[in-house]
């Protein structure tokens, strides 16, 4: 451990000493800037990247101008990257997320956003006018099960929507609309809400929801607007983020080598069919956006090409452990086993999976820069998974090494905070209660 780990593990050790629940955050404003323009499942709060980047930033004693997350979900790192003045860096599997981290790292100057959103609303309160007279004919989507999540009323608000965004030839603007866009599908689309899988309301709650599709809009894009000025007021107009569609598992085919000085990430905390599902999340919204069916289909498949979404047996469990170096992962996949191979096997494919993010984000950032990785152990079978320990085993044959672990409660995650590991009624226990950011420095 050198002078700059020991400056920012004792910092921040001090701040936890004088306060135990410091990292929990409570109280804290998790939605300002542009954090607040969409919900996605397991989201960071920024408040941790802040810490993180300002920490860092500090104490380090090599330059640092970029950030990069492998796993950019919601854009929360590199928001709070552009915040800090660094170009930001990330790719993510989801096109959702690709859409979502555009808009909220993107200022636009808020004259002329407000011209836009004048224009757009204007267009579509002419058109629903036209729609009612039987003026306007509408062409609408016609992807699986429509009727079946929204209501007839809905799918005719949400095309005249869709149709003024599109009219829009400014392709920061009209990524920004859409953003607020895909926040509306998923709320008035005929699923339950607060749930990130896709279940229907009952059918009494169906029958009584009349969402105003318009109305809902609106509201997103004001309120969004409000995240979009705060922004611009503090980094400018400028957009210094890049992100890119793509597997974490493939980041030598999207960057070079070498190529950042700084990460902070929060991945999957397992795989999407039995944590957090977030190409069902997903789906509605993307299906709602002009996508090509080839594309669509790998939509419809997110979830199993997530990390751990398909089990590859071109090894054997034992063959697989061995390359990966893992005595604890060895040791719990072997007590899993133990209960339920099949169990068993897909969480050891989530970490089979997971090697290679860990080898592939080793490479492309530089040497002597720090990683920081927010990660929660989850149970499975009634054995509690210590993700935090394994990451650190298993970064350490890549020349990265393990400096330090901070914890925190999570009070505002929106996850599940039980399961049933035996999946019989009755029968639940704890899940993710706490993170653990693991911090790491390449050699």
């Amino acid at each position: 451990m050198n002078s700059a780990d020991k400056k920012i593990i004792d910092e921040l050790e001090n701040k936890i000493a004088g306060n135990p629940n410091y990292l929990d955050f409570l109280g804290a404003n998790t939605k300002e800037l542009s954090h607040g323009y969409h919900t996605y499942p397991a989201m960071m709060i920024p408040q941790i990247s802040r810490e993180m980047i300002e920490l860092t930033l500090k104490h380090s004693d090599s330059t640092i101008e970029s950030i990069y997350d492998p796993f950019a979900g919601s854009g929360t790192t590199l928001v709070e990257g552009i915040n800090a003045g660094l170009k930001s860096f990330g790719n993510d599997i989801n096109p959702l997320s690709i859409l979502m981290t555009h808009a909220k790292t993107t200022a636009i100057n808020p004259d002329t956003l407000s011209n836009f959103i004048e224009t757009v609303f204007n267009q579509i309160d002419e058109h629903r006018k036209q729609f009612d007279n039987r003026h306007l004919e509408l062409d609408i989507p016609s992807f699986p099960r429509i009727d079946f999540w929204f209501k007839e009323s809905v799918i005719f608000d949400l095309q005249i929507i869709k149709d003024a965004i599109y009219s829009v030839e400014n392709d920061n603007v009209k990524n920004f609309l859409l953003a607020a866009f895909t926040e509306t599908v998923r709320y008035v689309s005929n699923t339950r809400n607060n749930e990130f899988k896709l279940y229907r309301m009952a059918p009494d709650k169906l029958e009584a929801w009349n969402p105003d599709v318009i109305a809902t809009f609106k509201k997103n894009v004001t309120s969004n607007e409000d995240g979009n000025t705060s922004l611009f007021n503090k980094v400018g107009e400028q957009t210094e983020a890049t992100v890119k569609l793509g597997s974490s598992m493939q980041i030598d085919s999207l960057y070079p080598n070498e190529s950042f000085d700084l990460l902070v990430t929060s991945p999957p905390y397992g795989d999407s069919g039995t944590t957090v599902a977030y190409g069902q999340f997903s789906r509605l919204s993307l299906q709602w956006l002009d996508l090509d069916p080839e594309v669509e289909e790998d939509i419809i498949k997110l979830d199993r090409i997530m990390l751990g979404g398909k089990v590859i047996k071109e090894l054997t469990p034992q063959e697989q452990l061995s390359m990966l170096k893992s005595d604890t992962l060895t040791e719990i996949y072997n007590s899993i086993a133990a209960v339920d191979q099949k169990r068993a096997l897909e969480v050891l494919q989530f970490y089979v999976d997971l090697d290679v993010v860990i080898e592939q984000s080793a490479k492309v950032m530089k040497h002597g820069s720090y990683q920081y990785w927010v990660v929660a152990n989850r149970t499975v079978k009634g054995y509690q998974i210590p993700t935090d320990t394994i990451i650190a085993e298993l970064f350490d044959k890549y020349d990265v090494i393990h400096l330090h672990d901070f914890y925190r409660n999570i009070p505002n995650k929106r996850m599940p905070k039980l399961n049933s590991p035996t999946n019989k009624k009755g029968q639940l226990v704890a899940t993710m209660n706490r993170e653990t950011i693991i911090m790491l420095r390449k050699l």
